[in-house]
């Protein structure tokens, strides 16, 4: 049996293919991209910065206002995390006015928050959705309570006033992905409303108390998609319309609302639990503004820290978290006259980086989250506020908390099979005509902050996106 030789054109062949393999996948340098046909009638900025000196190396209008959407999230985050660190945890409170003796305590049981996002999220997956409930319980236990006289009040101080951001439009209040946000917030303050009889009936999971939903849809077989939504005003007897289609063929579905009510739905949460797990309640669930002098602290339960919560809302482009991130900045700040909590937060944001040296006046923001059609930034300032987020700790630990284009969260098909595949982090954000990105890239050896928004353009989302793939392919110069 003859050896097997390779012939010497098929050895120069192999040869060539290993010489120029190296630039087929490097960088060749940060410059200013041609613009792609599909964005040709359509407003879009952009900047790209070095992360180590904030220089910014290609600046398309990048200091002109451009809807964000969702990289907004990445300023609520990245303010806080800069102020407090990936450390910080949220609590919140057990306390009571009442007396404890033989088991008994007589008297209120009172749930203090302090803006935690994250109690029974579906999004941490590998949690039980009751562990706050039960961990409460356990505590309650722990100090011999087996029965309360009183009742259950969960408590909503003046700080949820307009816990629903008026900036938001109304088509999307009161549906899962636009819940408001209070001191008390439970199950990402979310419902399922689920569908069966093809349309002819429905219920909700889980139980949410003093809510009345009203049937305003129309059952048609003229559709294979349903444009159900639940409306967030409610009628004088305090019911709900649920509006819009529902596709007669299908015979169940399910969708998603925005309790109307978080702090109450904790309060009789937390009594049903208590009493699947052998603590007796006498009195009802209830929602209170104020705390009685001279009560105690009971328990305290501390929410997963800051870096678990931003990497969350970053990967999964949470509303919610991001909006009771962006208020945990209000924290121990006297509001001004008429502000909400929002506004009073938007405000540390703009003093906190204007002390850092950056101009707020290319930031016009209105919520933690985006999912406001008013807010305004330039890429110039998202690019150099997560440049001062990278030089102050250079490890890259923020960076790290945004997901991987190509690879996770909404970022999963983004730049998917390219050489930008997995050095990049970013943040996505859409809007009705709007798309957007901005985070880190990392390419030879180098860290690169970038901003790209597209907004008012014509078409497909799906070709804005390509094309926006195009601009950061040619820009990195690949």
């Amino acid at each position: 049996m003859t050896k097997y030789r390779p012939t010497f054109h098929r050895l120069r062949s192999i040869t060539l293919m290993l010489l120029l393999l190296p630039f087929a996948t490097k960088a060749q340098g940060v410059k200013t991209p041609s613009e792609p046909a599909a964005l040709a009638r359509s407003f879009w900025t952009l900047s790209i910065q070095e992360a180590e000196s904030g220089k910014e190396l290609v600046g398309i209008r990048s200091h002109h206002l451009a809807t964000p959407a969702s990289t907004m999230k990445l300023v609520s985050t990245a303010t806080l995390w800069s102020q407090r660190g990936g450390g910080l945890r949220i609590p919140t409170e057990i306390r009571t006015a009442g007396t404890i003796a033989q088991g008994k305590l007589e008297g209120d049981l009172y749930i203090v928050g302090h803006g935690d996002p994250s109690i029974g999220s579906r999004y941490f997956w590998n949690s039980d959705q009751d562990h706050f409930f039960k961990e409460v319980a356990k505590a309650l236990k722990a100090k011999g309570i087996t029965q309360i006289t009183g009742n259950i009040i969960a408590l909503s101080p003046s700080s949820d006033f307009q816990a629903q951001n008026p900036r938001w439009l109304a088509y999307d209040m009161g549906n899962a992905y636009a819940p408001g946000f209070w001191s008390l917030n439970a199950y990402d303050n979310s419902y399922s409303l689920h569908f069966t009889k093809h349309g002819e009936s429905y219920y909700t999971t889980p139980t949410v108390p003093q809510l009345e939903l009203r049937k305003a849809y129309e059952v048609t077989s003229s559709s294979h998609r349903d444009s159900l939504y639940i409306s967030a005003f409610p009628h004088p007897d305090g019911s709900y319309d649920i509006t819009g289609t529902y596709p007669q063929r299908v015979e169940k579905l399910r969708i998603r609302g925005a309790l109307p009510n978080p702090p109450l739905f904790v309060a009789h949460h937390l009594r049903e639990v208590l009493k699947a797990q052998g603590i007796t309640t006498q009195g009802e669930a209830q929602v209170d503004h104020q705390l009685p002098a001279g009560n105690q602290l009971l328990y305290t339960y501390q929410s997963a820290p800051l870096r678990t919560l931003a990497q969350t809302t970053l990967h999964y482009s949470l509303n919610l978290f991001a909006e009771g991130l962006l208020q945990q900045l209000t924290w121990g700040k006297t509001p001004l006259p008429g502000q909400n909590a929002t506004q009073t937060a938007v405000n540390e944001v703009h003093r906190y980086w204007t002390s850092r040296g950056i101009n707020t006046r290319e930031l016009e923001m209105m919520d933690g989250s985006g999912l406001s059609p008013e807010n305004r930034v330039s890429a110039y300032f998202l690019a150099t506020m997560l440049g001062k987020v990278h030089r102050a700790d250079p490890s890259g630990s923020y960076q790290s908390l945004l997901p991987r284009a190509g690879m996770e969260g909404t970022l999963v098909q983004f730049l998917k099979g390219t050489p930008l595949q997995g050095k990049a982090r970013l943040k996505s954000g859409t809007l009705r005509n709007v798309v957007c990105y901005a985070g880190y890239v990392e390419v030879g050896g180098k860290t690169y902050t970038v901003a790209l928004m597209v907004n008012n353009f014509y078409g497909k989302a799906s070709t804005v996106r390509k094309a926006m793939e195009e601009v950061l392919l040619e820009a990195f110069g690949y």
